[in-house]
């Protein structure tokens, strides 16, 4: 994963990454996230942009 395709995704009206995969979220997106009750695997993309890739090559491992 890099910068383009979290950009792509958020352009695309995604706001979160849950287990590898996009999803849009309907409502608020921190009630939505808190109702998943765990917050493994699961990355806002709005942040993910400031990553580095380093960090964003870490993701799943």
């Amino acid at each position: 994963m890099d910068k383009e395709q979290i950009q792509n995704w958020l352009d695309n009206g995604y706001d979160i990454l849950h287990h590898g995969r996009p999803v849009k979220v309907e409502g608020d997106l921190w009630d939505y996230i808190d109702g998943l009750g765990s917050y493994e695997n699961v990355y806002v993309l709005r942040e993910l942009i400031y990553w580095t890739e380093d960090e964003l090559a870490n993701i799943g491992k």
